[in-house]
């Protein structure tokens, strides 16, 4: 039991597992419940799952501020909002790549977010190598 109070990364251990573990909930209900039928999404549907997924993310916030103070809160919410600055772009990209290849509308959602999950998958195994280089190197010297 120990091993969850541990720092891994300035932080203790619960507090990544219980991140992974929303992350992976939230995964699955999105790709188990919210798309077993492929459709085209509307304006109101697509507005609705942004501000559900931006209040998630805005509740996350306070269990950061309650568990780990306000100053990683404080660095939480100014990731988050840089984080949804910088996906505006993005959507005008993902929009040209969509119509060149003509994918169909109902297909959209499905390969966007299968293309965010390897993404996703791809940053977090160069991050686990990063950290494995960086322990190795640290016990060595």
């Amino acid at each position: 039991m120990d091993l969850l109070f541990v720092d891994f990364l300035g932080k203790p251990v619960w507090s990544w597992i219980g991140f992974l573990l929303l992350v992976l909930a939230l995964l699955i209900f999105d790709l188990g419940v919210l798309q077993r039928k492929s459709h085209g999404i509307g304006v109101r549907e697509s507005l609705m799952l942004s501000a559900f997924y931006i209040s998630i993310g805005l509740l996350f916030s306070l269990w950061v501020w309650y568990f780990l103070g306000q100053p990683s809160a404080l660095q939480y919410l100014t990731g988050f909002v840089v984080e949804k600055s910088l996906a505006l772009d993005n959507i005008f990209v993902i929009a040209m790549i969509f119509g060149y290849f003509g994918v169909p509308r109902t297909y959209q959602r499905r390969v966007l977010v299968y293309g965010i999950i390897g993404v996703v998958t791809l940053l977090g195994l160069k991050n686990m190598r990063r950290c494995f280089i960086y322990t190795t190197v640290h016990h060595l010297t």
